[in-house]
């Protein structure tokens, strides 16, 4: 048991990133009771989709999503024993012929269950959603990541998308349903101005943090043919690139506390000041001075934490609503 603990499922569990997968699940499930469900209550109703249907609309997300760190690492492996050697998985617990059929059946498990998610929404056709988002997965792995920017782009965009699809499918549920479609259609624009002030954070912090990640891994990718931004372009442009992106999203915090305040949601204008102002401005003066491997690993886990305190601005935002 415990050999089968140690060389098997743990190290599946760092395959396919479970930390990660568990901050997606926190995510959705936040958006549902924490946005979603007090915003619907004041009206009288509950969501749409039950609680099974929206379990299975979040597992079918973090399938996709295990199986695409799976054929990262699949295509990553020479680069990753550049960068990384003592995190490379594939070649010690599980096979390149192994990993490749993780990766076949989480994305089979999770396009099935999303198809039914769409279904059960009254949308089947929105269910393509979920091999398309396999697909671009597999193309940011054999492609777009060795591309200037265009790997950032996509896994920046997919954050955000975590957090759009909540919506998406509780709205298309909730368009089969006229009479409380009609009902709530006066709370809809609170709930997608909360829904795209989420996704953009998402989205700003995860392209900071790819950028830092590749500044990070510029001696492996470069080896390795890997045309990333800080390769083609230097660390240093990789760095005022990251600098110039943070404080973009440094303005953007502060217009939504600004507009938290105005809605006199104090408790959440404070808590992002304390676990997301601050934070963001000490992470601005490190990246000024960041030089070395270890200063850019430093910022990618510090743009991962801040990315989970953004998230967790929904706790206090749930008491508000």
């Amino acid at each position: 048991m415990n050999d089968f603990l140690t060389n098997k499922l743990f190290p599946f569990f760092r395959l396919i990133r479970f930390p990660n997968l568990l901050v997606i699940i926190i995510t959705m499930y936040l958006l549902r009771f924490a946005i979603i469900l007090p915003i619907y209550g004041n009206a009288g109703y509950a969501p749409s989709m039950d609680n099974l249907v929206f379990a299975l609309l979040v597992l079918s997300v973090v399938m996709i999503a295990g199986a695409g760190y799976i054929i990262n690492d699949y295509f990553d492996l020479k680069t990753d024993r550049f960068n990384k050697p003592d995190r490379v998985l594939l070649g010690q617990y599980f096979s390149r012929r192994r990993a490749i059929f993780f990766h076949i059946v989480l994305n089979f498990l999770a396009i099935i269950a999303g198809f039914y998610v769409a279904w059960e929404s009254g949308s089947l056709s929105i269910g393509f959603i979920f091999p398309m988002t396999a697909f671009l997965l597999w193309l940011y792995s054999v492609r777009y990541k060795r591309m200037v920017l265009w790997g950032n782009i996509v896994v920046a965009f997919l954050s955000a998308f975590v957090i759009i699809v909540v919506w998406l499918f509780e709205f298309l549920a909730l368009r089969s349903l006229p009479e409380t479609f009609v009902a709530l259609m006066g709370s809809m624009g609170l709930i997608t101005r909360f829904i795209i002030a989420y996704a953009l954070f998402a989205f700003m912090v995860s392209l900071i943090r790819e950028v830092i990640k590749d500044a990070e891994d510029i001696k492996g990718d470069g080896q390795t043919g890997c045309l990333t931004f800080p390769v083609v372009y230097g660390q240093g442009a990789a760095r005022m690139l990251a600098l110039y992106l943070s404080i973009v999203t440094l303005v953007l915090l502060i217009l939504a506390i600004w507009w938290f305040f105005r809605l006199e949601f104090l408790a959440v204008a404070i808590y992002l000041i304390i676990a997301a102002l601050l934070p963001l401005v000490f992470i601005l003066f490190r990246l000024k001075s960041a030089t070395e491997k270890r200063d850019f690993s430093l910022l990618s886990n510090l743009w991962k934490l801040l990315m989970l305190a953004g998230i967790l601005s929904m706790v206090p935002l749930s008491f508000m609503l």
